[in-house]
């Protein structure tokens, strides 16, 4: 059974079963107005923008909308949007030698704060700013 409260089996009803989106109270539709026409501005964003204004009667919009959802048999592709995968955690296959982690802070005139915060949102360029420094030092070793 598809729970009208639940925003996508509100949006199930809506495109499937129009006796029962026709059943529904003003006041149920009115609460997903704000993401209903959101979804539809992907296809139909001249509309979307229409009905886009303080004061408007949200759930005689989301009604209007439900005139647009019959002309389809079930829910369009197009209706959801895809989302981007959230990257794995990359695992740190450098380590920096305290030598050349000392000679990067006293350079640039950060601490370890200020390096931590590089650490966490820029690693990729501090770790290769990092590989630099220790194949230079690694030149006047030998």
């Amino acid at each position: 059974m598809l729970d009208e409260t639940k925003l996508f089996d509100f949006v199930k009803i809506m495109f499937t079963k129009p006796d029962q989106f026709n059943n529904m109270k003003l006041h149920t539709k009115k609460r997903h107005h704000f993401m209903i026409n959101r979804f539809f501005a992907i296809k139909y964003p001249a509309n979307a923008n229409m009905f886009n204004f303080n004061g408007i009667n949200g759930g005689n919009v989301v009604e209007s909308w439900g005139m647009v959802a019959q002309r389809f048999k079930s829910v369009p592709m197009w209706f959801y949007t895809k989302t981007k995968k959230a990257e794995k955690e990359i695992v740190d296959k450098y380590t920096p030698s305290e030598a050349v982690i000392e000679l990067y802070l006293t350079k640039n005139e950060i601490g370890m704060r200020e390096f931590n915060e590089l650490k966490q949102f820029a690693k990729a360029d501090l770790f290769s700013d990092l590989q630099k420094i220790e194949t230079q030092l690694d030149v006047y070793r030998k």
